[in-house]
């Protein structure tokens, strides 16, 4: 029974898995290090940081038996489920692949490291004490706004708009006229509410003359004083997704005056300049979850409304400079022949 359990520790060797604390830096040494390290051996190191960082490892000392593609002793680095090799050898050895002064850095938060010996170290005979490795780990931050820098798949996308990186994380904000999203990440346009009160102005789809946003709910409610008359002209270009066949089954502006619909229009066509002969005129914008038309721009101006023109009930009655033409908040004189008086 003894020799069987010297056999078997002699076949099968010690294995051994360890997490590292979740710290900012460390040390990883090979077992028994800086002595030589036993044969039949395979430990795991599983190194994790805090999240917002990660993971940057090199060697202060390697020296582990070569070979040829390290198949006999060996340390094996994995990060971001793949390989970032396998290393065996001595500095300046003709066999083996020597790390050097290479950085190995992760994507993520984690990192592994395994080490790997098998059941001897000699050569022709004679006995060589390979003193294993050295090697410091530390938490870098990670930039996730760089370009390139991408989550692990449970985090979510990154910023749709802007991206704003700190020690150990990052927030994302939007352009302005968006706001951000309860995922903290998307933007979207906060339309649904503009109010326009000036006598004349512009309105426009969202980053016109650039392809609008998908699922857009806009509402561009123009509100003048009574007795004024609002005119909308359409600007070049005009273009809202369209179907050959459907009116505007995709993405819709309409235009409505106290209620009124005056008309839905989408495709490359300008509706040109539209007198809604109101004061209060509501722009509405639909669009749907695709797309890439350049949307639409109004000039939107106002002139008062023109009046009934004043004509004498009799002749007695007499109008002073009677004008051609009178507008909301334009006046005139009567008066009566002599004898006469007028009347309310």
């Amino acid at each position: 029974l003894p020799w069987l359990l010297l056999w078997g520790s002699l076949l099968f060797g010690v294995v051994s898995s360890s997490p590292t604390p979740r710290k900012l830096f460390g040390e990883i040494t090979s077992p028994s290090y800086p002595k030589p390290y036993p044969n039949n051996n395979i430990s795991t190191w599983d190194i994790t940081v805090p999240k917002g960082f990660v993971v940057k490892l090199n060697f202060w000392q390697f020296d582990l038996e070569p070979s040829e593609s390290c198949l006999y002793d060996y340390v094996k680095i994995t990060a971001d489920k793949k390989d970032l090799g396998r290393y065996c050898g001595q500095l300046g050895s003709a066999t083996g692949n020597h790390p050097g002064v290479r950085e190995f850095v992760s994507k993520g938060n984690r990192m592994r490291m395994m080490f790997h010996s098998d059941f001897s170290n000699e050569e022709n005979g004679t006995l060589i004490p390979y003193k294993g490795f050295l090697a410091y780990y530390q938490a870098v931050d990670l930039d996730e706004c760089a370009h390139g820098n991408a989550l692990e798949e449970d985090e979510g996308p990154l910023c749709q708009h802007l991206c704003h990186n700190y020690v150990g994380g990052y927030i994302c904000s939007c352009r302005p006229g968006y706001q951000l999203q309860s995922d903290h990440h998307s933007c979207r346009v906060e339309c649904s509410s503009e109010l326009f009160t000036e006598t004349s102005g512009y309105l426009s789809s969202p980053e016109y003359p650039l392809p609008y946003p998908a699922e857009l709910r806009c509402n561009y409610s123009i509100r003048l004083d009574r007795g004024l008359a609002i005119t909308l002209k359409f600007l070049e270009p005009f273009d809202i997704d369209d179907h050959q066949q459907v009116h505007c089954p995709y993405d819709q502006l309409k235009i409505q005056a106290r209620g009124r619909e005056i008309g839905e229009f989408c495709g490359k066509v300008s509706p040109g300049s539209i007198e809604t002969n109101s004061n209060a005129v509501d722009v509405l914008f639909f669009t749907d979850e695709s797309g890439f038309s350049h949307g639409w721009r109004i000039h939107y101006s106002s002139e008062r409304i023109r009046c009934p023109q004043p004509v004498p009930k009799d002749q007695f009655t007499l109008i002073k400079d009677l004008q051609p033409l009178y507008r909301f908040r334009d006046y005139f004189i009567v008066s009566c022949q002599t004898g006469y008086e007028l009347m309310e």
